[in-house]
């Protein structure tokens, strides 16, 4: 027995609460407002569109089925629409109610989508509905399928779905039926028109691509063609992207033309730019003949790549992306950075550029571009400022720089990073101002910045008083404004009890593990109460096995971690992995991972730890703590915390006063 998806049982259905005691209308009244929306229908138009799935000749075979995108719009375009085999469909649904126990909200759903399915096959001039179509049903399609079954209007499929796994119903204890994945259709893309196959995508990888990539560089890329005039497309220089590949393949005097090639196999995607459509861009097969010296460089890349043991999908991807640039631009001379780029954002998926470039300038055949190169965090504050009216920008130009280390104090600059953190603070509390018509900083007053604290609570109340107390500092110190509003302003300090985990939640934490990389890291935050930038800062030459330490290096500071059972195990397995993968890799740090392997910049790995702990239902931060907090109730001594996990005193305190409050009371007076 199945029960199908999108139905329940009678005893689970809500109860019904009519009456003038809850509020809502009685029966006789929601009985009354159908007549009123019959009434509304009949007078209405007919609501049939001719242009929405118009029937075909009965009989009629297509060369291949057409996926649809079916909504409950559609549904209202053919809402008066004669269709055979309706009233039977209806009729059966209310059979099919009784049986399961569903009420009439849920039965005018189900006789949309009947509707909607039964459209379909005449669209496709069929006399049953194929069970394909169910797929393309936006809900309750299972439903469906079994009213089609009773009424005998489905045609199902040969073989038949088989679950890949038994899974619980949410409502009964019996299994449920699965169906299994959809299957590869063909169909045309939104956007280029050109033939594809896919499960349930509009648009063809490329497409995508494309798209993506200028939605990155311009928020506002969509609009009409220049060319084929059609509206909401992603644009590049004014043009889509198929006239931009029409153009580069039929050259620049089709540019004036209005319509473009029919494709089969969803085309590669077009050129860059249309200064050089005339053209084609270089795909494998039609590669120019490699000269000496580039068949040199691709012999040296080879034997790197052999030599540092790269993996099938990495090294095919290197090695394409180095073949096209040196078929068609040389290797005799430097390859410029932005080229690469270029080729790289055309066709992600087939070529990799970061680790080319790293190839390519540890041989000096590079020309760096500085503007890609540039902090990422600044090109967004860049982006910000430039949003802002003139002066308000200016005067926070000069405290980026002030705080940047460039003003006229000298002091230790902050970086990029930790200003864009100031600045998610900070930007609400402008948008405000800027709403009240504040045009310079300098009409800030002491009650503003009141108001601007006292629209948070807490801890973010806290941070806007650091920002702005920040801000009106330095331009106060670098003469912009006369008078500091925040001076004299003073913010209790927030002493928040560290949270504890329950030990039912912490049993099996090391179970979510999925490899030795992993458990490693659970194990120094679990165990040893690391931070993400204690363990990413983690160099090869800090873990000592042999004396079973471990170096925490910390600014200013070192703090030696002595190695239990359990960690020495885990270290151990991870450093056999680390060399078992990366055995030639020259980056220094403890915790490394493919790209960082190989990256010559010998950069520490990134913020991938919030990841391995998402399966425990816990935070790192939240395990670290309750680490520290559990050593807290065994030793009631700040200095065994301070010495154990190299923390300072008022962290080691507030830990003891969380766990131990009953020491920390005033006597009284």
């Amino acid at each position: 027995m199945f029960l199908y998806y999108g139905l329940a049982p009678t005893h689970a259905q809500p109860l019904r609460k009519y009456g003038s005691r809850t509020g809502r209308t009685g029966t006789d009244q929601r009985e009354r407002l159908h007549w009123v929306e019959h009434l509304r229908a009949a007078a209405a138009p007919t609501r049939d569109d001719p242009a929405v799935l118009p029937p075909t000749v009965p009989g009629q075979l297509p060369l291949f089925p057409v996926r649809r995108m079916l909504s409950i719009d559609v549904c209202r375009r053919i809402l008066q629409r004669p269709l055979a085999g309706y009233r039977d469909v209806v009729e059966h649904t209310a059979a099919f109610a009784a049986d399961t126990g569903i009420g009439k909200p849920m039965q005018r759903k189900l006789h949309e989508m009947l509707r909607l399915a039964l459209a379909v096959r005449d669209a496709d001039g069929d006399d049953l509905v194929d069970e394909l179509v169910l797929d393309d049903i936006p809900n309750y399609g299972r439903s469906v399928r079994a009213i089609l079954l009773r009424a005998e209007m489905l045609r199902p499929l040969p073989e038949p779905r088989e679950p890949d796994r038994p899974q619980r119903s949410r409502t009964s204890r019996t299994t449920r039926r699965i169906w299994a994945p959809r299957a590869m259709t063909p169909r045309s893309c939104q956007q280029c028109d050109s033939w594809f196959t896919a499960k349930t995508k509009v648009t063809c990888e490329p497409c995508s691509s494309f798209a993506a990539r200028k939605r990155g560089k311009s928020p506002a890329s969509a609009g009409a063609c220049d060319r084929c005039r059609r509206v909401d497309l992603p644009l590049a220089d004014g043009y889509c992207r198929g006239c931009r590949w029409h153009v580069a393949n039929y050259g620049p005097g089709d540019i004036a033309r209005f319509g473009t090639q029919l494709w089969l196999g969803s085309p590669v995607p077009a050129p860059t730019s249309l200064r050089h459509s005339d053209v084609a861009p270089p795909t494998p097969r039609c590669l120019p003949t490699l000269t000496d010296s580039a068949e040199r460089l691709l012999a040296d890349l080879d034997s790197v790549m052999k030599q540092e043991m790269w993996s099938k999908v990495p090294a095919t991807k290197t090695r394409n992306t180095l073949t096209v640039l040196v078929s068609w631009l040389g290797a005799d001379a430097p390859l410029v950075e932005s080229d690469i780029r270029a080729l790289v954002d055309n066709r992600p998926l087939k070529f990799s550029g970061r680790r080319i470039t790293q190839f390519l300038e540890t041989r000096g055949l590079l020309i760096p571009d500085v503007e890609f190169r540039r902090d990422a965090q600044q090109k967004r504050l860049e982006a910000e400022l430039a949003a802002l009216p003139e002066r308000i920008a200016q005067e926070l130009s000069v405290w980026i720089k002030a705080v940047r280390g460039e003003g006229k104090w000298e002091h230790t600059g902050r970086t990029y990073r930790s200003i864009a953190r100031y600045w998610h603070v900070l930007d609400p509390i402008l948008k405000g101002w800027l709403a009240n018509g504040i045009k310079s900083l300098r009409e800030i007053t002491q009650d503003d910045v009141k108001r601007a604290i006292a629209t948070r609570k807490g801890t973010p109340a806290r941070s806007v008083h650091i920002v702005l107390r920040n801000v009106f500092r330095a331009l106060r110190q670098e003469g912009v404004i006369f008078r500091d509003p925040t001076r004299g302003l003073v913010f209790a300090g927030i002493n928040k009890t560290p949270p504890s985990v329950p030990s039912d939640r912490l049993a099996g934490v090391l179970s979510h593990a999925q490899n030795d990389f992993q458990r490693f890291v659970m194990v120094l935050v679990c165990v040893h109460a690391l931070s993400g930038t204690d363990m990413r800062h983690l160099l090869l030459t800090d873990l000592d096995l042999s004396r079973e330490r471990l170096i925490v290096r910390r600014s200013g500071k070192r703090h030696i971690i002595y190695l239990d059972e359990l960690t020495y195990r885990c270290a151990s397995a991870w450093l056999r992995e680390r060399h078992r993968r990366w055995p030639v890799t020259t980056n220094p740090h403890l915790l490394i991972n493919r790209w960082t392997a190989v990256d010559t910049t010998h950069s520490p790995i990134g913020t991938t730890f919030t990841a391995i702990f998402r399966p425990t239902g816990l935070t790192m931060p939240t395990l670290r703590q309750d680490r520290i907090r559990d050593e807290a109730f065994e030793v009631d001594d700040p200095l065994h915390l301070m010495r154990l996990f190299g923390i300072s005193s008022q962290t080691a305190m507030r830990y003891i006063t969380a766990a131990h409050p009953e020491r920390t009371a005033k006597l009284p007076r």
